[in-house]
């Protein structure tokens, strides 16, 4: 039976499954319970949950709010859907998250190439990383749903954008009554987690171990006499204390919806600052807002418009392998180095460089302003036939300033009288969509039939200078810069053409079949190819509970679904499918050249052909509910990178269809209400992921890609690890023993020695997350976990702390004075000072598999409790509906064996996320900003 929901004047509406309770504040009695359609959108519909035929993952926005504002929406949803993989790209303030719906996207090695289609009520986003960001523009606490399509019968239908699934937002919308106004704010810290299984030496251990490595001859230790050990023990400190600090966190949100018959409206305002967890710079801030309302001026037309604003601001810290990244020095600064020399200036230390002086006065700064706009237009012609157009965009305009201040350490370096660069760049991008969707039903048979023509338009110009020798001691703009030093800019665009139908059949709610098919046309591949392959899917779903012959048992639900069909991957660099030319100066000439990146006008389109077989169950009364569900998806012509691809020669690459891969992965989800009572409830959930991967096969000629410490190769999982392998220690001498490529071992350390570690890549076996919720009358309670399993890291950082060849500068591990010393020892680092390792007498610990760590972890991923005082504590004499207090920690424990932290996906951002680096998630640990624990307490109060 279904029942329509009413507003309560003075109560509370809550879920459970897909039955629902209402209960009055005015009487401890819940009415009858009763079961009501559940809506599910399903993309350019919505649809009954019976009717849905695919594989889709809804969240909803109340499980997600819970997690700190000014962390990014799409890093909320990690281990809440089953399916997908998310990781933060690190920990600073604002970072965005590297997405995997089912598995490996595709093989692009850059940042945001694996990405989800984002849609925002309807708006098509896009599926790079740019869209992301416009995704995490918006304040978690607007957040109503979010669908996750995984399989081809949902994201079929948006043809070329849909190949690594979608993930659609449902904002906030007013409903019928009076005005709602709510305020909400969270105020706490963060700090970061501690290092999982090391330490770094302190003074006392920094001073016997350099005294170890004198006296066994190892070039570059110094001897130290009594005075000095007493001077520098009397100065024992930790850096991580005076270069990092508590970040201060604080978010606030007012919002008011209402509405009546005719129209529905929601307004909200936020402001999240976080300034991090490093010293000297104030990290993130950012002011949004967002307006949404819907109308039905007659009882044919319905109008609706959607926008949001968001302006952020961030200050950076050089994520680098060098001193100048803060989170390299917290480790490599020596304990007994003061923060400050006797005058009062920062301490460069023995490594030459004061990090505090050039966070303060090499200042580097991220300003964004992003726009996002949804209009539609929808009207009923006759009775079953509606037609909707609907208009979306955002303008994203970011500025990017990075200054040497005078009178700054490295201004008197480089002594360049102080530099300036700055970088602007607008994004502009608009989709038009037109539907005309039919619907009948006769008698038990019900036809739903969409037909779609889009546009979509996308431009980026993109201009930067750089000035030095500032005029004035005080100014430092561009304007003050006397010596111009480079300028440079650029103007990008695609357009996209696409059309399509997707019709529904449906008899008596027991059978439903689906197909779509839907073609596009992109600006962004070769000549002879823009137009793509009709994209298509096929499926069907037997709703078994509806049958005469289910009645009766202990099943509230069960169905059973199949699909079948095929996507688009257009998420491609732009210009790849063409020859272009730079300009530049040679000395007083001007000159012009190819680009490194050479075209290729015959670039095809990557497609992916996807099976899904799945099931979804309820039992006693839905009390446990689970969905299962195996996949298998192909991609064809995936686009790859090949260097010194072209004919011209040289150091050039060319991006072309480079060969095939496969995921194959099953899903399942679980939860239940163990207890279920007027009050007190108690419900768990958990969800899992277990993926296979296999390259089919690389380019004709070509059956594996070396790129750098991972590997392509033909039969094998991607980005498999492609190193030396450490044979262990030699008992006798203390040298590390290496295998050779052809299964010998030897002393002799030979990079060419280097082979594919099989069944050790850093993509995940298995990924989700579990959890449990718990009310008690005004009190309420959630936890939620997540993990990964079976995925591995390059710990690069566990290299540079053991390597003695870096103490007489550096700081190490403790666990650093573990080498050999007596001869039997084996379970030890190699002996220092022995020069094994190549001829001509090349030290120090080499890049092995000995430092290649399985980076599996749980993680409790946040934890809140909460009281909530309602109009029986409040009374009715203020006008309060209720008021609710909690507390809430993200990241408080993780469990690991990985030494450090084993979540962070970049390993050295400004070596892997630039334009024409490698980006491999997970492939290496290397510095970057860490994850951090947030700890926030907050106020909800709704009038």
């Amino acid at each position: 039976m279904s029942a329509k929901l009413h507003v309560l004047s003075i109560g509370v509406l809550f879920f459970m499954g897909q039955t629902t309770f209402a209960q009055s504040t005015k009487k401890d009695t819940i009415t009858k319970e009763k079961t009501i359609d559940e809506v599910v959108v399903t993309g350019y519909q919505k649809k009954n949950k019976d009717e849905v035929t695919s594989a889709i993952t809804v969240v909803s926005g109340k499980s997600l709010s819970n997690f700190s504002s000014s962390t990014m929406g799409t890093n909320a949803l990690q281990g809440k859907a089953s399916g997908v993989d998310i990781s933060s790209l690190n920990g600073k303030p604002g970072s965005g998250s590297v997405i995997r719906v089912r598995g490996l996207g595709n093989l692009t090695a850059s940042v945001g190439a694996s990405n989800p289609l984002f849609v925002i009520d309807g708006f098509i986003v896009g599926n790079d990383q740019r869209a992301q960001d416009v995704f995490n523009s918006i304040n978690p606490s607007d957040y109503e749903s979010i669908s996750v399509l995984k399989d081809a019968a949902a994201a079929a239908i948006y043809g070329s954008q849909g190949a690594n699934g979608v993930i659609i937002l449902t904002t906030k919308s007013g409903k019928s009554g009076k005005p709602v106004i709510t305020f909400s704010s969270k105020t706490g810290f963060s700090e970061k987690i501690r290092d999982k299984n090391f330490r770094m030496m302190n003074t006392a251990e920094k001073i016997d171990y350099e005294t170890k490595m004198y006296n066994l001859g190892i070039s570059g230790y110094e001897p130290r006499t009594a005075e000095e050990n007493a001077e520098d023990l009397a100065r024992d400190h930790d850096w991580q204390k005076g270069i990092l600090r508590k970040s201060f966190v604080e978010s606030y949100l007012i919002g008011i919806r209402g509405g009546d018959k005719k129209s529905k409206y929601t307004f909200s305002l936020g402001y999240d600052s976080d300034n991090g967890i490093v010293r000297n710079i104030h990290a993130y801030k950012r002011y949004t807002g967002r307006i949404k309302y819907d109308a039905n001026p007659t009882d044919k037309l319905s109008i609706g418009v959607s926008t949001g604003v968001n302006y952020s601001m961030n200050q950076e810290i050089r994520d680098r392998n060098n001193v100048q990244n803060p989170f390299v020095d917290i480790y490599a600064y020596n304990p007994y180095e003061p923060v400050y020399n006797a005058d009062g200036s920062y301490n460069p230390t023995s490594l030459g460089f004061p990090i505090l002086d050039a966070l303060k006065n090499n200042p580097e700064n991220s300003n964004s302003l992003i726009f996002d706009g949804n209009i539609y237009a929808q009207y009923k012609i006759i009775e079953g036939l509606t037609f909707k157009s609907q208009l979306g965009g955002y303008f994203n305009n970011i500025r990017n300033t990075y200054k040497i201040l005078r009178g700054s350490f490295l201004e008197q370096s480089y002594k360049n009288n102080g530099r300036i660069s700055e970088t602007s760049q607008n994004r502009f991008r608009y989709t038009n969509s037109n539907t005309l969707n039919y619907n009948k039903t006769f008698g038990n048979h019900s036809f739903d039939l969409l037909g779609l023509v889009e546009y979509t338009e996308y431009r980026n110009d993109y201009i930067r200078a750089t000035g030095q020798s500032f005029s004035s001691p005080t100014l430092n703009e561009l304007d003050n810069a006397s010596t111009p030093f480079a300028v440079g800019g650029y103007d990008q665009k695609y357009k996209t053409f696409s059309y399509g139908a997707f019709l529904t059949y449906d008899y008596n709610k027991k059978y439903i079949l689906t197909a779509s098919v839907r073609q596009d046309k992109d600006s962004r591949f070769g000549k002879e190819n823009i137009t793509s392959e009709p994209f298509w899917s096929l499926s069907g779903a037997w709703n078994i509970t509806n049958e005469d012959f289910f009645k009766d048992n202990i099943f509230s639900l069960l169905k059973v679904r199949a699909s079948i069909g095929t996507r688009g991957y257009n998420n491609i660099p732009l210009n790849i499918n063409r020859v272009l030319m730079s300009g530049g100066i040679n000395g007083t000439y001007p000159t012009i050249s190819i680009n490194s990146t050479y075209g290729n006008d015959n670039l095809k389109w990557e497609v992916t052909k996807s099976q899904n077989y799945g099931a979804e169950f309820g039992l006693l009364k839905n009390r446990l509910r689970g969905t299962i569900d195996y996949f298998i998806d192909q991609k064809k012509d995936f686009i790859l990178s090949v260097p010194d691809y072209s004919s011209e020669g040289g150091a050039y690459e060319t991006y072309i269809n480079a060969g095939d891969l496969r995921n194959k992965g099953l899903e399942l989800s679980l939860s239940a209400d163990i207890i279920k009572s007027h009050d007190f409830t108690w419900s768990v959930r958990a969800n899992t992921s277990i993926m296979s991967y296999k390259l089919l096969k690389l380019r004709e000629g070509e059956s594996e890609r070396i790129m750098g410490i991972n590997i392509l190769k033909e039969g094998y999982e991607p980005y498999s690890f492609y190193l030396v392998r450490s044979a262990g220690i030699n008992p006798d001498n203390g040298n590390e023993i290496y295998y050779t490529k052809d299964g010998g071992t030897t002393e002799i350390y030979n990079s060419n020695d280097a082979v594919l570690i099989d069944k050790k890549s850093p993509l995940p076996k298995f990924y989700g997350g579990f959890g449990t919720s718990l009310t008690y009358k005004g009190f309420d309670l959630q936890a939620d976990f997540s993990y990964k399993s079976g995925n591995y890291t390059y710990n690069y950082m566990a290299k540079d702390m053991l390597n003695y060849i870096n103490g007489n500068n550096n700081n190490m591990r403790a666990d650093a004075v573990n080498y050999w010393t007596t001869p039997g020892q084996t379970d030890v680092l190699p002996r220092p000072g022995n020069n094994s390792n190549a001829p001509g007498g090349v030290t120090g610990l080499q890049t092995t598999d000995r430092f290649l760590q399985n980076a599996s972890y749980i993680r409790l991923r946040n934890l809140s409790i909460g009281y909530t005082f309602d109009k029986k504590i409040i009374g009715e004499s203020l006008p309060v509906n209720k008021i609710r207090l909690s507390l809430s920690g993200q990241n408080l424990i993780t469990w690991t064996k990985f030494e450090g932290d084993p979540e962070v996906s970049i390993g050295s951002g400004e070596s892997q996320t630039g334009a024409g680096q490698t980006f491999i998630s997970g492939a290496y640990s290397r510095y970057s900003y860490p994850s951090v624990k947030t700890y926030l307490l907050g106020i909800e109060i709704e009038l």
